[in-house]
C-alpha cells in the first residue's frame, strides 16, 4: 500500500505538467508574452518553479514579467509619445 501511494505521489505531479503543457499548446499562446503564458499556466495550478522549467526561464523572471505587466495596465500602457504625462486642455 505504502509502494502504491508513493508511486501516485511520483507520477500524479508529472502527469499535471504534461496535461497543462497539453493545454498551453492547444490554447493557442504562440504570440503571447512569456508572462501572459506564465499566467495561463499557473491558473492551472501549477507552481512558478514548474512554469519557469515549462518557459525556460527563471522564477524570478516570470515574476518580474507579471510586475511589469500588472503596472502596465494600472498607468494605462504607458506607450505615448509625449512620456506619459497628459496634456492640458486649453481654451
Amino acid at each position: 500500500m505504502a509502494d502504491q501511494l508513493s508511486d501516485q505521489q511520483k507520477w500524479l505531479p508529472v502527469i499535471g505538467r504534461a496535461l497543462a503543457h497539453l493545454c498551453m499548446h492547444n490554447a493557442d499562446l504562440g504570440s503571447k508574452t512569456i508572462g501572459e503564458k506564465a499566467s495561463f499556466l499557473m491558473a492551472l495550478g501549477l507552481d512558478i518553479t514548474d512554469v519557469a522549467a515549462m518557459l525556460n526561464t527563471t522564477p524570478a523572471s516570470i515574476l518580474e514579467l507579471m510586475r511589469q505587466s500588472r503596472n502596465k495596465k494600472k498607468k494605462g500602457g504607458g506607450n505615448r509619445k509625449d512620456g506619459g504625462r497628459k496634456q492640458e486642455k486649453t481654451r
